[in-house]
């Protein structure tokens, strides 16, 4: 056995120390540093292309032998703004200026042979259509022919179609020839079934909105001035029809009584002139174009493209560059605040137009101010604001300010004429409606039938005024009536103060009663009869402008490129005189829309709709809105439909 003291000693334990790790905290610098530059090189090559196809954006040079197209399958705006990444104004819609401008301008050049009017016509009241209608019947002074080609018309199509020297059609085509009329559903036995009974308080009896919701057809006050409406309409396509065609009045009516009418008895009753497939009519254009060589194809120009071409441009005569007029569009339904679409959205927004108004107001080679209206009202808190700062304008500048009314003027779109020195309708616009209306649905009966019962603490009388889920008192409804008259009183004096009439006589006009622009003069609520260029025509008058004189016309809202609008919608580029904040989602929004289109069910049915619901739908869409927010809005109930 061995010695345990010869032994080797034990080494002492040693301390562990793992190996330090290097810090890796420049891994997610490089990510977000990295992530950043791609998003600057992305934005980079976003501008450049936008850039490019900016600087790419050339003007259309109008060859000899050339034939002017008016399509209006888009409508017919009173101002076209730029669409989101429609770069080159490839998708652009005509306006009526537009169209009015490049008219008179092509009866007077040579190389505009003619006109071809082609496609449906969608979305235009009687105003804007008989302005333009006027306008084309000038044209033909020029001894240009104008050719139409329809294939599944309506009466609006046909209206403008009846001033070409030939109307082709199809043989399978289809031409609507019905007699005018309108109709409205009416609610009261479905809301007495389910236990909705709504309070309204009316001023007055022609201010029948809520009728619907109460009656089972409409009262004779309403029945009378939605008949005269309809009437006039009636009269002036029938009266325009039967000269344009030369045909007696009469047998006009009768064919109207028909009805739709195939392209065979449309030819049989002298509605058209032949049958033709488009490119048939082309090469009848063709020829009439005097366009000899049969290999050449038909010249055609848009009407964009035409006001591109710097050789359009009619600078003949005196231009008196001291003597500008400014046009303030206003379009859509009245509400309050500030425009956060950089392209331009649908609707008045009352900062907005006072701003562009007090821009105009503020040019020093501006001396007069046309603002053009087609709105049938909206807020009254907006439309008082509006008011307020045209009187504002006037007292301060001296500058006149004409009101110029579209296809509709009405209720808040009067409200605002009202403070303007002369008022000019279209013997077709719509205006008036000089009213007030509240419409309360209770609910009361609906909880009943639900077996639901309301229990109630208050803290005084006034708690439960009004309380939509029990009967209304009668002490309810005399609060009610005594808030709301003054609303109306005041409309009616103030109406009375810039019609320089008595309240009484204001009154017996006023009622609620919508009017046609015709009418309205009548009874002295406008001034004078006359479209766009008429109102054109009478500033120049009032600002002493010899007769062929030009003067130089500024359009507000300026029209903003698209680079700039898109600045806006990120932020950068951000200028206006308020703080309106711009939301980056609209850009998101406008991207989404483009590539992938509709995202929903609800986007798809409305893509679905004939415009004319889209835009009953955007209406009351806009004063659903607003009423979240406005106690008292001074609108039509909907857009006046009359077919």
């Amino acid at each position: 056995m061995q010695d345990s003291s010869s032994q080797p000693p034990v080494p002492p334990p040693t301390t562990y120390y793992p190996k330090r790790k290097r810090s890796r905290w420049w891994i997610p610098v490089a990510i977000i540093g990295g992530l950043l530059l791609c998003f600057f090189i992305g934005f980079a090559v976003f501008i450049s292309i936008i850039t490019e196809g900016l600087d790419n954006e050339k003007p259309v040079s109008v060859r000899d032998n050339s034939v002017l197209v008016l399509d209006l399958s888009k409508g017919l705006p009173e101002l076209t703004t730029p669409a989101p990444f429609d770069f080159g104004g490839q998708n652009k819609t005509a306006s009526l200026r537009d169209a009015l401008q490049a008219l008179e301008r092509a009866k007077s050049d040579d190389r505009i042979k003619g006109l071809y009017l082609k496609g449906s016509v969608s979305d235009v009241g009687m105003a804007k259509l008989t302005e333009l209608r006027d306008a084309l019947m000038d044209f033909k002074q020029s001894k240009k022919f104008i050719y139409a080609y329809i294939e599944a018309s309506n009466k609006q199509q046909y209206y403008l179609a009846s001033v070409a020297d030939s109307i082709f059609m199809p043989t399978e085509g289809m031409l609507e020839f019905s007699a005018f009329g309108a109709s409205a559903p009416f609610l009261k036995g479905m809301f007495e079934k389910i236990g909705v009974e709504w309070h309204v308080q009316q001023f007055e009896e022609y201010k029948s909105a809520a009728e619907s919701y109460t009656r089972t057809g409409w009262s004779e006050p309403a029945r009378e001035e939605l008949r005269a409406l309809i009437q006039q309409r009636h009269d002036m396509f029938v009266s325009a029809v039967a000269r344009a065609r030369s045909i007696d009045e009469a047998t006009v009516r009768m064919h109207l009584d028909s009805g739709v009418y195939t392209a065979s008895d449309a030819k049989e009753a002298r509605l058209i002139d032949g049958f033709a497939f488009e490119h048939e009519v082309r090469e009848k254009m063709k020829h009439a174009a005097g366009v000899k060589d049969s290999s050449q194809s038909l010249r055609t120009v848009s009407i964009n493209g035409y006001l591109s071409d710097d050789l359009a441009v009619d600078d003949a005569g005196t231009i008196d560059r001291d003597k500008g007029i400014a046009i303030v569009y206003a379009s859509g339904a009245i509400m309050p605040g500030s425009d956060g679409d950089p392209f331009g959205g649908d609707g008045i927004y009352s900062r907005t137009l006072v701003r562009n108004l007090r821009k105009a107001a503020d040019d020093k080679s501006v001396q007069g101010i046309i603002l053009r209206i087609d709105s049938p009202g909206g807020s009254v808190i907006a439309s008082e604001e509006v008011w307020a700062a045209i009187r504002d304008i006037r007292t301060r500048t001296g500058k006149p300010i004409y009101a110029s009314m579209s296809d509709v003027a009405a209720s808040g779109g009067y409200y605002i004429a009202m403070a303007c020195d002369t008022i000019v309708a279209h013997p077709a616009t719509i205006t008036g409606s000089i009213g007030v209306i509240l419409s309360i649905p209770n609910l009361a009966g609906t909880m009943g039938k639900l077996g639901v019962t309301i229990d109630t603490i208050s803290m005084g009388r006034s708690a439960q005024f009004m309380n939509p889920l029990q009967k209304f008192t009668e002490a309810d409804k005399a609060r009610l009536m005594r808030m709301s008259q003054p609303i109306y009183q005041r409309f009616v004096s103030k109406v009375a103060e810039s019609r320089k009439k008595t309240y009484d006589d204001t009154r017996a006009v006023a009622k609620g009663r919508v009017w046609t622009g015709d009418a309205a003069k009548g009874v002295g609520l406008v001034d004078v009869h006359g479209g766009l260029q008429a109102s054109i025509d009478l500033m120049k008058q009032r600002l002493g402008v010899p007769k062929g004189t030009k003067v130089p016309v500024a359009v507000y809202p300026k029209q903003k490129e698209p680079i700039e609008a898109i600045l806006r919608m990120i932020g950068l580029d951000n200028n206006d005189e308020d703080d309106a904040r711009i939301e980056s989602e609209v850009l998101v929004q406008a991207l989404v829309s483009q590539v992938a289109g509709p995202q929903t069910p609800w986007q798809h049915v409305y893509e679905q709709m004939p415009v004319e619901l889209q835009r009953q739908v955007r209406y009351v869409g806009a004063v659903g809105a607003m009423s979240k927010s406005e106690h008292v809005l001074a609108t039509m109930p909907a857009l006046i439909d009359i077919r």
